[in-house]
Parts: structure tokens; sequence; C-alpha cells
């Protein structure tokens, strides 16, 4: 398989500022544009502010899902019961710049030249019963994913040739997320379709038929997914059961819904990851910390899944980003 070692930046890793001064060229890679920082002094991000103030929220007694007790957006919409719908459609944030080349830059084979060209030959698999109509609009739940030891495994892969999809990565915490909330996809047999989208707006369709990819280790599952999805390059997502949307350097929709696909319930969303500077506690004081981040947003119909469920979907996807095995 073709690799991109060469033209690829090295990425950063979750270190403290002053140990990636004599390493900035290999932490930080050769990146044009500047990047936003943002320094979380009191513990919250700019949207979480944004909703305490709004609501008049006490959130003194909430104890965060984000790394070590931070509180995440989807934390406060959970307080807000019935006006989580008109909160979720409040929250901005701003573009930052490209944090890396993504996934946008990895080769992939032609479309011509790979097993979807020819999947007008292939009997698709039997659609399930599709969910009634709609009656209610789509809410939007968002998480934020740290995402050092991802980037981290990624480049230690990168120093023996292997270079795997960054999407790859999220397609295997979804697939292990979706053990602990099936609902969100429809059929008995999940699929998930990916929709890649550059920098210039292209959109390259991929697609996973999950199978019993979940009962692989997290590591040989992504190299799994990596494998099947650089060979389902321009398939048909018409018969997909859950849609994921990664927007790569492109950016992200944030506070509103993800396109759900024709008869399902939930569609996914994957932000543009970027770096930003952080001030954590280490021992008593307060240390600035460089580290990257993305948004991952879940749509969903609130008549087929809950708020709470859509919410431990991505906690559980999360979880397992933030805490990926070395």
């Amino acid at each position: 398989m073709p690799t991109t070692e060469e033209s690829t930046p090295p990425l950063p890793t979750d270190e403290p500022i002053g140990a990636q001064d004599n390493a900035a060229a290999d932490a930080v890679g050769a990146i044009d544009e500047p990047f936003v920082v943002t320094v979380a002094g009191d513990g919250l991000s700019p949207a979480v502010r944004r909703l305490v103030r709004q609501y008049d929220l006490d959130i003194t007694g909430i104890h965060g899902t984000g790394p070590e007790g931070r509180i995440r957006v989807g934390d406060v919409i959970g307080m807000l019961g019935p006006r989580a719908e008109q909160a979720v459609r409040g929250v901005t944030t701003p573009r930052p710049a490209p944090l890396e080349a993504d996934d946008n830059d990895v080769e992939l084979p032609t479309e011509e030249s790979t097993p979807a060209a020819a999947a007008a030959a292939t009997p698709a698999t039997a659609a399930a019963p599709m969910p009634a109509p709609a009656t209610a609009a789509p809410i939007t739940t968002v998480f934020e994913c740290d995402l050092a030891r991802v980037l981290a495994h990624r480049k230690r892969l990168r120093a023996d040739k292997v270079e795997l999809l960054l999407t790859s990565y999220f397609v295997a915490a979804y697939v292990e997320a979706l053990s602990a909330v099936p609902e969100l996809a429809v059929g008995a047999a999940p699929c998930i379709g990916i929709e890649l989208t550059t920098a210039e707006g292209d959109s390259r369709p991929l697609r996973l038929d999950v199978g019993g990819i979940a009962a692989e280790p997290p590591g040989e599952r992504a190299r799994t997914i990596d494998a099947a999805l650089r060979l389902s390059l321009g398939a048909d997502l018409t018969n997909a059961s859950l849609l994921v949307h990664h927007y790569g350097a492109s950016g992200s929709l944030i506070a509103t819904p993800t396109p759900i696909g024709a008869g399902h319930v939930a569609s996914l969303g994957v932000g543009r990851v970027r770096r930003e500077i952080v001030l954590r506690n280490v021992d008593g004081d307060e240390t600035p910390r460089v580290t990257t981040r993305c948004h991952l947003s879940l749509s969903f119909l609130p008549e087929h899944v809950t708020l709470a469920r859509a919410n431990l979907f991505l906690a559980h996807a999360v979880r397992l980003l933030e805490q990926w095995p070395e």
C-alpha cells in the first residue's frame, strides 16, 4: 500500500510547551496558516460558557465527561431537558486553521481501480425495514475529543511505513460504540457510509460493512477498517444504515444537524483537528500544554433515540479515542 511518509508532516503530542521547543519542526510540522489558540483558564470552552450564561445554569455540581473532569457541551445539554434542542442550535465555535493535511492528502486508489467500481454488478443486501417518517426536528449533541494518543499511535505506525487514514480511527471507535447503542444503525447488519470531504469541498464516499469487526482489538480493528475503506472508494452509500460525515480539512457542522440518510435515525459528524493551548493542573500548578482536539457530533431523531443514549454513544467513542492503546 503506498504511503505518504514523506509528504505528511509529523503530528504534535500532548506535551508541555517547554518540552517541544527543541523539536518544533517535528511536533508542529510545516503549516502555512496560523492556528486559533484557546486558553481554557476556567476549564470551560466558549460554547459551554455561552450556554451557562444563556440559561443561567449552576454547573458547580456537574462532573464533566472530558479529560480531568472537564465539562463538555454534551454535559450541559443533558441538564436542559426539553430546552436541549434550542440550546444545541445556539452553540457556535470559532473556525480554526487546519492542523495537518489529514486524510485529504493520503493517497487512495482511483475509483476506477477499486471493487466499488463494480458495485452495480454485485447484488445489494436486502434493505431492512425503515423507520416511520420523522415527526420532530433532529437534535444534535456535540462532544470534544482529545486526539493526542491517536496521533501518537499514527505517528509510530508511520515510522514503520504504515499509513492509516485518520478516518479509520474514528470509524473504529464508532463501531465499538454501536455495540453499546445499536439502535443508531437501522437494520440487522450495520453498514457505515462515510462522506470524507476535502478542503476543496469534494466528497469521497467510503463504505464499511461492520460484520464482526467490533470484536477485534482497537489497533487491529483500525487496520482492518483502513484496508476496507481504501478498497471502497467511490462506493454507493444508498444501502448504508448510518452515515458519518468527516469534514477533515474543510471544517465541521457543529450546531446544526449533519445530513441524516433516508430512513435513518441518526448521523455522525467529525470536525477538523486543531491545536489548542490549555491550562492543566500538575501537582497544584497550572501548566500550559499544547494538545490536539476535534469535535464529534451526533444528530438524531428524538422519536427513535433519546438524548441520554446519544450522549452515551459519543461518550463511549470519545473514551476509546482518548485512551487509545499504546
